[in-house]
């Protein structure tokens, strides 16, 4: 098997380990979805991602669960460690204090606003201090939606598709355009991009949770059909999102001014909407060729939660 067919291989494990975060994901049974060995997964998978499976599932699990305290206040602690895979509140407990120095409840009541890069104004909620200049003067307390534009936040319905996916492990500021870059190529070789039902990436981490070397992002593009010869294909189911779009592309250097828009959805928008999200934000890309050049533009359209009714 060759080092790409073993890397297809782990970023399906990967996949699994996301959809099956509350079940069995022991050694053993990851191999078994690998289809290697124990010990030959085992060795690839540290090979690959840079820890253990064991490890890298109890991050995981771990970061969803510091994720889901921040941005759903109205769910029980226990209840959150259920969510997250953990068997009982008093392991969890423990495996949060010894990850995070500090306790489930420290977390949601603040001590996770040591990891934002920006003072908050008032530490109960989930909103950073915005840089334009008016609030810096006024430093009051957060009262209104000051990165989002509400008339341009809808309710809307993303096709569901077949999708070829690469990946970006590493900060997100960094290094996804190069992504995107060998994704379109690939595409326009095949003559895919004009007819693709939708271009998008997926952040699968919180860069302000988890370290920046570990951050995952998908980077997509929906393909009609169900397969593509020689290409291992995933599927998107689609579905109601909330949706933001910018005026203009956003780059991915602006990733701050990116996770002030999710903050806003996430903390302002959905508590009052009637909505709960569903998983992991997906990133509406604009992708362009430069005439002329191998190279790309490439940039952020629009930002969208999967949601549900509440």
């Amino acid at each position: 098997m060759t080092y790409s067919d073993q890397q297809t291989q782990i970023h399906r494990v990967i996949q699994y380990i996301d959809q099956h975060l509350t079940e069995d994901l022991s050694l053993e049974h990851l191999a078994k979805v690998s289809t290697y060995s124990p010990y030959h997964f085992q060795r690839l998978f540290k090979g690959f991602i840079g820890e253990t499976p064991a490890g890298y599932v109890k991050r995981i699990r771990l970061e969803n669960a510091a994720h889901m305290l921040i941005y759903e206040p109205r769910v029980p602690v226990t209840e959150v460690a259920l969510k997250c895979g953990f068997s009982s509140l008093s392991y969890f407990t423990y495996s949060f204090n010894a990850y995070f120095n500090t306790n489930p409840k420290s977390w949601r009541e603040g001590a996770y606003l040591e990891r934002f890069p920006r003072e908050y104004i008032n530490s109960k909620k989930s909103k950073l201090s915005s840089t334009n200049p008016k609030a810096s003067r006024d430093r009051e307390t957060y009262n209104e939606f000051k990165w989002l534009d509400l008339s341009k936040v809808k309710v809307a319905h993303l096709p569901g598709c077949s999708t070829v996916n690469r990946y970006h492990t590493g900060s997100y500021v960094k290094g996804i355009p190069a992504v995107w870059k060998d994704l379109y190529h690939w595409g326009n070789a095949r003559d895919l991009l004009e007819d693709s039902p939708l271009i998008f990436g997926v952040p699968k981490s919180n860069p302000y949770i988890t370290p920046a070397e570990k951050n995952r992002y998908e980077c997509r593009l929906g393909v009609k059909g169900r397969g593509i010869p020689g290409e291992d294909t995933d599927h998107f189911s689609g579905g109601k999102h909330v949706i933001y779009e910018f005026p203009e592309p956003v780059d991915y250097e602006e990733r701050g001014m990116l996770i002030e828009c999710y903050s806003e959805l996430y903390s302002y928008w959905l508590p009052q909407s009637g909505f709960r999200y569903l998983g992991n934000p997906v990133e509406l890309v604009e992708v362009k060729g430069i005439q002329g050049s191998l190279e790309i533009r490439c940039g952020i359209k629009a930002i969208a939660l999967a949601i549900e009714p509440n």
